[in-house]
């Protein structure tokens, strides 16, 4: 089939001219293209009937159906097709408009019922102007109508998802105004569509105050294309100001040239009124425990001052001609003091723990006369009361532990009263139980149990809370503050243990807690050498030409040190508040300070501070002795900042005034500048020879076992440091080094200590950023002194083995 002019000359196409001359691909027969085409093809008549159809038709129709088309009227054609398609009345009426009106029709989409989609296009054919037929295009496009309506649908769930979220979303071009709003972005703003659209996004949002900032972080997106993700205070209409978590990154074109952007906002105003809230709670607790700090700080000197003057007359009291009766009264008035004193202690202890001040020390001690010693201690407290207190120590505990004993015994000094207040009659036991070895540590186990009233299980948990005591239904309310296992608790869990409740066969109460130890490997069965033959006894000191001062305002307090003093036979002379000791100071020298710290008007810090300024004067090298009522870690600090020699902490025994008389006030002036080792033994100057003689004393043999100790296990401490350092750990390593600091200072390393004690303030959270570049050369500045002193330490461990062997030979 050809398209050609009568005179065998193409028609012109359009655009050309008669005489321009026609490409010879326009004379090839149409039919090659109507045959190859993947297009279905049909072709009509000038009379509107089928006179052709191609391939593609005939696979897409049955054959007979196909062939019963051919030569029928349109009509027809039509109906066939109508049978078919979605919409026939609609699909009859739009084919009878094209035929009427013999114009082209490209890509007409018509549905089928069976789910298909076909395109049609219509070719009216005219010669001369003279109608001469139609082509028919069908083209199946129902992968591409299936592929658009996914695309349309998903664009209507994000929609639905954007709108419905607390997002709100919009775009702006370069300069900042808006182009496009979704509904989430309109709800946020209280604005339509149509108020928003071309307003710019900075000046309509963002207080006055920070639109300089938020257009600097606009340029700086679009000049380094990255993404921002930031918090923003914006405000809506009508002056509200709310706070939006905010995400915008640069649009771009088809050739990545930037031409906009893309912002998302989420309100987080409620949690910004939450963290608000919260950081107002963290301040007011922050704010209560430094008012309970400074309460227990107070409550300490005013509970302590009359409780010194209390039990010092006590004392002074029960060493009179008294009666049966008034020995009886005397004997009540202790155990109350004593009582009260237990009291302040757990109060303060509670306060240390929580602030971190309380420190685990590293001692020497024999766990079995611990244990036997408290025993003894208890059955004589108990009396003739009906009940038993039984001891069970594993065999196997058999080897004296380095550990800190005295807070080993308050814990079990806790747990016995706590089970002594509760049992009126039957058995009180200790079990003790040597357990596994764990990284180079010996852990023990405790139990103290007893047959009381016992504690309901659904109450177990509370017994540890502060302040509160478990409930025991059937009993009255028992006396105590419910501090004692608060405080027990801590101090298990301060030294890497773990303490609960458990049930035990025949008890009623059991509390079960392990500690970590180091194990010496000494048996405690072999007696220190040092024991056998002991050091020369204390010298007397003489006092009686000491002149001391005493600065004390409490006047029961006073008269509690003068008969002390007065004893001792040493002359005094008293100032009952600051500006009357600085008067007496300025005018005659003193050989003793005793100074209370919290006085009115002049306290003591600011006194030792004036008498330690002016060295003209003739107390400017006296000793200062703080005698107080605080036991708060930070006043020790600040006592020895201002010049303070000495802390004695109120309520004091005689023998504690005595033993700091003994220290301070030595007719020999030398023995003011050192601490003499009176067995005969020298430390080396290598050494921190006055802090080791005040350490040990007369106790050579405890001393080289420490020094053992070190000498043993300083490496592999050292080693789990360096771990800790490599792997930045510094929590763990805070630890690692707070917990070894002390071993240095027993051996007589105290400039090694100093360093110790200035890597854990760097590596304590409020410190570590600032100070985080400086930590490993720190480090490996211990770890290089450790390396140059070891050989020392080592060398004088000898010689303290030797001079104890001669010793004990020359005895």
């Amino acid at each position: 089939m050809k398209l050609i002019r009568k005179n065998g000359r193409k028609k012109p196409m359009p655009g050309e001219t008669a005489d321009m001359e026609v490409p010879a691909i326009f004379s090839l027969p149409i039919a090659t293209y109507l045959h190859n085409t993947n297009a279905g093809i049909m072709v009509t008549d000038e009379t509107h009937r089928l006179i052709w159809l191609n391939d593609v038709i005939l696979e897409r129709t049955a054959v007979g159906s196909a062939a019963a088309l051919l030569h029928l009227p349109f009509d027809a054609v039509v109906m066939h097709y109508c049978l078919q398609v979605s919409q026939p009345v609609a699909f009859a009426h739009r084919m009878q408009e094209l035929i009427n009106q013999k114009k082209p029709h490209i890509g007409w989409e018509i549905a089928f019922r069976e789910g298909q989609y076909r395109e049609l296009s219509y070719i009216p054919i005219f010669e001369e102007g003279v109608f001469r037929g139609s082509i028919w295009e069908v083209i199946d496009v129902t992968k591409h109508h299936l592929l658009q309506e996914e695309i349309l649908h998903n664009e209507r769930k994000f929609q639905v998802v954007l709108d419905n979220l607390n997002a709100a979303l919009c775009e702006t071009d370069l300069e900042g105004n808006i182009t496009r709003v979704f509904e989430g972005f309109c709800r946020m703003s209280r604005m339509t569509e149509d108020q928003l659209i071309g307003r710019n996004l900075i000046d309509l949002f963002v207080p006055e105050e920070k639109q300089g900032y938020a257009r600097m972080l606009r340029q700086r997106r679009q000049e380094n294309n990255m993404p921002l993700l930031y918090e923003m205070e914006i405000v809506i209409p009508g002056g509200e100001r709310r706070w939006v978590l905010a995400s915008a990154a640069n649009i771009h074109d088809r050739d990545q040239v930037t031409t906009g952007s893309m912002s998302i906002y989420m309100d987080i105003t409620p949690q910004k009124r939450l963290q608000r809230a919260l950081e107002q709670a963290r301040e007011s607790a922050e704010q209560a425990r430094r008012n309970q700090k400074e309460f227990l700080t107070n409550i300490s000197h005013e509970i302590r001052n009359p409780l010194t003057a209390i039990i010092g007359i006590s004392y002074l009291l029960e060493n009179t001609e008294l009666t049966a009766e008034q020995q009886e009264y005397v004997g009540i008035l202790k155990l109350s003091s004593d009582f009260l004193l237990e009291l302040v202690g757990n109060l303060l202890d509670l306060s240390k723990i929580e602030a971190g001040k309380l420190e685990v020390q590293q001692r020497e001690f024999n766990p079995v006369a611990l244990i036997k010693s408290l025993q003894d201690t208890f059955r004589l407290k108990m009396g003739k009361r009906p009940i038993s207190l039984t001891v069970d120590i594993d065999p196997a505990l058999s080897t004296w532990l380095l550990g800190d004993d005295l807070l080993l015994k308050q814990i079990l000094l806790n747990l016995l009263s706590n089970a002594e207040k509760f049992t009126t009659e039957g058995e009180i036991a200790i079990k003790v139980k040597a357990l596994e070895v764990t990284d180079g540590k010996r852990w023990v186990s405790f139990q103290v149990c007893d047959t009381g009233i016992g504690i309901d299980q659904e109450q177990r948990a509370a017994v540890f809370e502060e302040y509160r005591q478990a409930p025991r239904p059937g009993h009255e309310r028992y006396n105590g503050t419910g501090l004692g296992l608060a405080i027990v608790k801590q101090l298990v869990e301060l030294q890497g243990g773990r303490i609960f409740v458990e049930e035990i066969p025949f008890y009623q109460t059991c509390f079960s807690f392990s500690l970590p130890f180091t194990d010496t490997g000494r048996s405690i069965d072999q007696r220190r050498r040092t024991a056998a033959h002991p050091s020369r006894p204390m010298p007397n000191v003489r006092f009686e030409e000491a002149y001391v001062l005493v600065v004390e305002d409490n006047i029961m307090n006073r008269k509690y040190i003068s008969g002390l003093l007065h004893r001792a036979g040493l002359h005094f002379q008293l100032a009952a508040n600051g500006q009357d000791a600085l008067h007496l100071l300025q005018h005659r020298q003193f050989d003793l300070i005793l100074m209370d710290l919290r006085m009115p008007g002049l306290d003591g810090f600011e006194l030792a501070t004036m008498v330690r300024a002016d060295e003209s004067q003739p107390n400017a090298a006296t000793p200062i002795v703080a005698v107080t009522a605080s036991a708060m870690e930070d006043m020790a600090d600040q006592a020895r900042m201002a010049g303070i020699n000495d802390v004695l902490s109120k309520p004091y025994t005689p023998e504690q005034l005595i033993r700091v008389l003994q220290k301070f006030l030595n007719e020999d002036e030398t023995a003011l500048m050192e601490t003499p080792n009176i067995n005969g033994y020298q430390f080396q100057p290598t050494l921190d020879t006055k802090f080791l003689n005040a350490l040990y004393e007369n106790n050579l043999g405890y001393a080289s076992d420490l020094f053992e100790v070190f000498v043993r296990t300083i490496q592999d401490e050292m080693g789990k440091i360096r771990l800790l350092l490599e792997s930045k750990d510094w929590e763990a390593m805070g630890f690692q080094v707070h917990k070894l600091k002390p071993n240095f200072s027993m051996v007589g390393l105290t400039g090694i200590a100093a360093k110790m004690q200035t890597l854990e303030n760097y590596l304590k959270s409020s410190q570590l950023e600032q100070h985080l570049p400086e930590i490993p050369g720190l480090f490996s500045e211990v770890e290089a002194a450790l390396h140059t002193n070891m050989p020392v330490v080592e060398e004088e461990l000898k010689n303290m083995r030797a001079f104890e062997e001669a010793t004990s030979k020359g005895s």
